[in-house]
């Protein structure tokens, strides 16, 4: 049986150093100029990172996806993997729907109002006098 403190312990260092890999990787992708691909590959990687399935020889202790999937098909074959491999591509299915739905839901959020306050500023500029009449 393994002591639920070394569990905590594990999982606590995981999420932190997958914390900063996770900042380095949006840092790295925040270049990209096509914003679909930019919030796609964000949410993907967040995801391969952080999404947790259950052990498969222990139901009650949560392992990350990514890894668990590699070793159990290195240990017991592809069929025992295939729950994790399903849980990992439904996560990234969603991650490809949120990567194409948020540009739009930030560009018309932030694009609408800086239309408005431009056509405001423009509207009431006065010309300057410059004094030849």
């Amino acid at each position: 049986m393994i002591d639920l403190s070394d569990y905590r312990l594990a999982w606590q260092v995981y999420l932190s150093v997958g914390l900063v890999a996770a900042v380095i990787w949006c840092m790295l992708l925040r270049r990209l100029s096509v914003p679909v691909l930019k919030y796609w590959l964000m949410i993907a990687g967040i995801v391969f990172l952080f999404l947790p399935v259950r052990h498969p020889d222990m139901t009650e202790l949560w392992v990350p996806s990514a890894g668990a999937a590699v070793l159990t098909i290195f240990t017991d074959g592809l069929e025992a993997a295939v729950p994790m491999l399903l849980a990992m591509a439904i996560a990234q299915i969603a991650a490809l729907a949120a990567g194409v739905l948020l540009p739009y839901v930030f560009t018309n959020s932030a694009g609408n109002s800086k239309k408005s306050t431009s056509n405001k500023v423009v509207s009431q500029r006065a010309e300057p006098d410059i004094g030849l009449d």
